[in-house]
């Protein structure tokens, strides 16, 4: 069997020199760990490989399986918890991918025990990459589980599938670039909180983002489920925690509020993205955090957003631009 390369050039770069480092460094134990994870990961790679297409028809028995039965399942039978009618590739690339994600932050722990400081050697943007892949296929899940206009169903399906089959190729990193910007944005914009009308984030967000992305925030705002969304997304807390501290400053009469009294408030636990230096792995704990509050929601029926910014935002997307899914090197992934 052909051995595959299963890094990147920029990333297997990035790995050879922290291996020479931990070799010139006599740090023998790191370096077999090393070693061993990527060992693993390319054991799971061979693995991947074995099974059949997604994107080809498979027949079993008297049935087959191909792209439009996949679409079919996953539009009708999909939801959070049914993760059986997902194939089977689809689960380890998942898997695939947060392995190598893993390694990415050992790589990352690596230069702090050896003192690194140089910039080339941040593992960090290859991390955020790949969480963005991971985020954009929570979001496309998240589409399949309750009501959707026209057919987006049928498109984020079919955007998922591109993404799995595509995973097993070195250079091919899916994701949305339209909500890519948009979370690049976000976890630079700290908020300011004031008054808590959104105005500086709004403007934060509008002055950086594309036509299809202000269409959305134009659009948003006339729908309150939407717009409350939104503000979750800009101030990084939820429906309940905006609703606290609005209450909060109404009971105290301050017209305005900052980070500090907001955490003081809440907890500083609660405030997601509030420093520039947060690393990839906030971004999806932002996001998750205000997904499950939603979902949350959806099902007690209580008052807020039952869907996060991303998934109204991917659902615009797909209805109203005919958003494409691509690889970080801007060649078409998937079109949806």
């Amino acid at each position: 069997m052909t051995k595959q390369e299963i890094w990147s050039i920029q990333e297997k770069n990035l790995i050879n020199a922290m291996t020479n480092r931990l070799f010139a460094a006599g740090k023998n134990d790191l370096q077999q760990k090393l070693n061993q994870n990527l060992t693993a990961l390319e054991y799971q790679a061979i693995a991947l490989s074995l099974y059949p297409s997604i994107l080809h028809s498979n027949r079993i028995g008297g049935s087959e399986r191909n792209l439009e039965t996949l679409v079919s399942v996953l539009s009708e039978r999909y939801s959070d918890e049914n993760i059986f009618v997902m194939p089977t590739r689809a689960i380890l690339t998942r898997s695939y991918e947060i392995g190598k994600i893993n390694l990415l932050y050992m790589l990352k722990e690596i230069t702090r025990i050896l003192d690194v400081h140089d910039a080339e050697l941040d593992s960090f943007p290859f991390i955020m990459n790949r969480m963005l892949s991971i985020m954009t296929e929570d979001v496309l899940l998240d589409l399949l589980s309750g009501p959707l206009r026209g057919n987006a169903k049928t498109h984020a399906a079919a955007a998922l599938a591109q993404i799995w089959e595509g995973r097993i190729s070195a250079e091919s990193i899916a994701f949305s670039p339209e909500l890519r910007n948009m979370w690049m944005i976000r976890r630079n914009s700290i908020p300011v909180y004031g008054s808590l009308s959104g105005t500086h984030e709004y403007i934060s967000l509008c002055k950086n983002a594309d036509d299809v992305c202000l269409d959305y925030i134009y659009n948003a705002t006339e729908f309150p489920d939407e717009s409350s969304a939104l503000e979750e997304f800009l101030f990084g807390l939820t429906y309940e925690e905006l609703c606290v501290v609005k209450e909060n400053m109404s009971k105290s009469g301050k017209p305005c509020i900052n980070r500090s009294e907001v955490a003081q408030i809440l907890g500083e636990k609660t405030l997601y993205l509030s420093h520039k230096d947060d690393d990839p792995l906030q971004l999806y704990r932002f996001y998750n955090h205000r997904r499950r509050r939603a979902m949350s929601r959806r099902y007690s029926r209580d008052s807020g957003p039952i869907r996060t910014f991303e998934e109204n935002f991917m659902a615009y997307l797909l209805l109203n631009t005919g958003g494409k899914i691509k690889g970080k090197k801007g060649k078409k992934f998937a079109s949806i």
